[in-house]
């Protein structure tokens, strides 16, 4: 991506170099487009030209830049993409300063001198790299609450995936977050990666997008959210033995559990820890993690003591919201790949 160009930044137009190197561009014409790989800087003579860069299926102006101005000095600097298109909007006379010129101006100076250029680019470029980073990070949990509406109001199942259009996603996305089309399609890329989406073509080549899992989803939202308030979802860092205590107590419920009201079930201690010994895992539950859940809060442990002659008797019941449990097992699985940093 290359550096916006400033207004302020002034070369002298008088330079015997640069006069060499002119070229006039007519208006309308595009100096260079946003995302091509052309290496070459311009130094405006005369003439303004202003800079465009894409959101959505709109381009926004950033600045218009007239004599004295430099345009596309860090594609030229560090060879990558364009980050903006320039078009002109009076007639240009610009210097053309490309890697053959650059590299000549290079050796009449210091080493040093040198390497200090290089070493601003660097940091400029890795500044810029962090900031388009962060809003697109920033970004995620906001496209799939996008995608989920859209695919709760649009959407449609294709054999047993769930799907939304492609188009009618990123209109809904920009206009409901006001992201361009160059970061949704970072965002996508994102979301594929972490195998949550995937885009394919229907049979006249129209894109959609395919829904993995919308649990996950759903889930990789709200651990977003969580984390960019400082805090943890329901679950998140419990340790494997408490993960596998969440399926022998959901599975005990399952067959002998007894529902409360809606998703709240009771089961018996006793019943968990037959369903343990079915299932190979030793016949008494571990206190550490049976601790671990009730802490975080995702079951809650009742004691009932009964007397009898031969003196009291301790029977534990854990009751529990089965759909939460199921939601906080589920993120411990998927916690690994939410975790995983992705670089584009």
């Amino acid at each position: 991506m290359s550096g916006l160009p400033k207004a302020s930044s002034k070369i002298d137009s008088n330079s015997n170099i640069t006069r060499r190197n002119e070229k006039t561009f007519k208006r309308g014409q595009l100096m260079f487009i946003e995302g091509e790989t052309s290496t070459e800087m311009y130094i405006l003579r005369s003439g303004k030209v202003r800079i465009l860069k894409q959101e959505g299926d709109s381009a926004v102006e950033l600045a218009v830049l007239g004599p004295g101005s430099v345009l596309g000095e860090l594609s030229l600097l560090d060879r990558q993409p364009r980050g903006a298109t320039g078009q002109v909007v009076e007639e240009v006379v610009a210097a053309v300063v490309d890697e053959s010129l650059f590299a000549q101006t290079l050796a009449r100076l210091p080493p040093w001198l040198t390497n200090i250029i290089k070493l601003v680019v660097k940091r400029l470029r890795d500044t810029m790299k962090k900031t388009g980073d962060d809003i697109v990070l920033k970004s995620v949990a906001g496209v799939i609450k996008v995608l989920l509406l859209a695919h709760a109001n649009e959407g449609w199942k294709k054999g047993e995936t769930e799907c939304v259009g492609l188009t009618r996603s990123k209109e809904l996305i920009y206009g409901i977050i006001g992201l361009g089309s160059l970061e949704v399609e970072r965002v996508l890329l994102h979301l594929i990666l972490k195998d949550l989406l995937m885009i394919r073509k229907n049979e006249v080549g129209s894109e959609f997008v395919v829904l993995k899992n919308l649990e996950a989803l759903q889930l990789y939202m709200n651990f977003l959210r969580a984390r960019q308030r400082g805090v943890k979802l329901a679950g998140d860092g419990l340790s494997e033995k408490a993960g596998e205590l969440i399926d022998m107590i959901l599975a005990a419920g399952e067959k002998n559990g007894k529902n409360l009201q809606s998703s709240l079930f009771a089961v018996g201690q006793s019943q968990v820890e037959l369903e343990m010994e079915r299932a190979g895992k030793g016949r008494f539950i571990d206190l550490d993690a049976l601790d671990e859940l009730v802490a975080a809060k995702t079951i809650v442990r009742q004691e009932d003591a009964t007397e009898s002659k031969r003196g009291t008797h301790k029977k534990s019941t854990f009751v529990y919201n089965s759909e939460a449990l199921k939601r906080v097992r589920q993120l411990a699985l998927w916690l690994p790949v939410f975790r995983e940093e992705v670089t584009f």
